[in-house]
């Protein structure tokens, strides 16, 4: 999941570092823009990620049920490979060439939501659920813990830009390469699981009989369900501009360096993957709390500290609270999944992986939808531009999750039940 989301942020990262392509481009007595010049091309090249992510979930839901996580997770990852190992070559052809191997980026993440929360439902014991998701779910926040002080270096280096994006795909096709030979689909196929290994982990589970159906209608209509995919929706369109535009807000506002601009875009990242791992560890330990309880105190603390940290960084015109509450959102956006994603989990049981696919899909339309946003309320990057676009963004996280608390459950919906 880690080198599957990197391949993906790269190019947010080295956007701020490949002037040399434009340089090049001019050389040639060439009077019109470069796509990196013109800030509508660049916005769609944003966005190329979630429209390819898009095209990747058609296909995942009925590959789950068929071909079965291990090899479509493969599948899905050596693409993503591939499109990291060809974008530099994509970026010496022209624009269109570059914008196809950003959709392949995105058809390579479009299965990683699921996986968070279909992984767990296989492999971990009832009593460790929070535990596995905030495990899984830190690939998200380690993939920029890793790409952007990595990034930041190589820019500055003598080998510029280009390596970055041949060692994250090497790297890849190695993890995934591994990853096929050692997982299962099955805990009960796996040698490293004894039989009483296999006992905890299958212990409360309703035994899978054969093939089932997904009940696509009642899912869709399930207002627990509906009131998670709002909640997500505001979490999305935080989550998008900070990891999305975080370099280019630390850079051309907060006035960094490209090697301070990827430390600084990591930090956040490494404070939000310990508080998450806390978070699923006492999800899980604090028995006396009921699970809806504890879903909703990890959503609402999530969602109140994403909109305070846009709405300071949209007052403050001072770079050191700007960064801290920056970081806080970072840090806080992470425990949404803890909550939300539980939810699910306990709702739509054996459905999980549809209910989170849609999660998925959402969250592509915001990944394409965002870009667009930033690039017309902030097509100069002045400071006064950044506020309003995070005013905005804070107000649209606050409103989506006001049903939450009052239509989730935890109880399974009766399209669980198996005859």
């Amino acid at each position: 999941m880690t080198v599957g989301q990197m391949n993906s942020l790269t190019f947010n990262f080295t956007v701020i570092c490949m002037q040399d392509v434009v340089t090049e481009y001019h050389k040639n007595n060439r009077t019109d823009l470069h796509w990196m010049e013109d800030p509508s091309q660049k916005s769609f090249i944003f966005s190329g990620t979630a429209i390819g992510a898009v095209i990747g979930l058609i296909p995942l839901v009925p590959m789950l049920d068929h071909i079965g996580l291990r090899i479509t997770f493969t599948i899905f990852g050596l693409i993503s490979a591939a499109s990291s190992l060809f974008f530099p070559l994509a970026v010496l052809i022209d624009f269109y060439a570059v914008f196809f191997v950003r959709i392949l980026q995105g058809i390579g993440t479009s299965i990683l939501y699921t996986v968070v929360a279909y992984i767990p439902g296989i492999w971990a014991p009832k009593n460790e659920m929070g535990t596995f998701l905030a495990v899984l779910s830190c690939g998200f926040q380690l993939s920029n813990i890793i790409c952007m002080p990595v990034s930041g270096i190589l820019c500055e280096s003598d080998y510029g830009w280009r390596p970055i994006y041949y060692i994250f795909g090497s790297l890849t096709i190695l993890v995934y390469v591994a990853f096929f030979l050692f997982y299962v689909d099955a805990p009960k196929n796996h040698f490293h699981v004894s039989p009483k290994e296999l006992s905890l982990i299958c212990a409360e589970k309703k035994p899978k009989q054969g093939k089932e159906s997904v009940p696509y209608r009642a899912i869709c209509t399930d207002k627990c369900v509906l009131a998670t995919w709002l909640a997500m929706c505001g979490r999305n369109v935080a989550f998008y501009v900070l990891i999305l535009y975080g370099p280019t807000y630390l850079r051309e506002v907060l006035n960094f360096d490209v090697k301070g601009t990827g430390r600084a875009a990591a930090l956040p990242f490494v404070s939000c993957a310990i508080f998450k791992f806390v978070s699923g560890q006492l999800t899980d330990r604090l028995t006396m709390f009921s699970e809806k309880t504890k879903f909703i105190t990890c959503t609402l603390i999530s969602m109140i500290g994403l909109a305070a940290g846009f709405i300071v960084m949209s007052l403050t015109s001072s770079r050191t609270i700007a960064q801290i509450s920056y970081t806080c959102a970072v840090t806080l956006s992470g425990i949404t999944i803890m909550g939300t994603v539980k939810c699910l989990q306990l709702r739509c049981q054996q459905h999980i992986h549809f209910a989170t696919a849609v999660i998925a899909f959402m969250a592509c339309i915001w990944q394409f939808v965002v870009p667009l946003g930033v690039g017309y309320l902030c097509p100069n990057n002045t400071p006064e531009e950044w506020s309003f676009l995070f005013l905005i963004v804070s107000g649209i996280v606050i409103v989506v999750n006001i049903p939450f608390p009052f239509l989730t459950t935890a109880n399974a919906a009766d399209y669980t039940k198996r005859s």
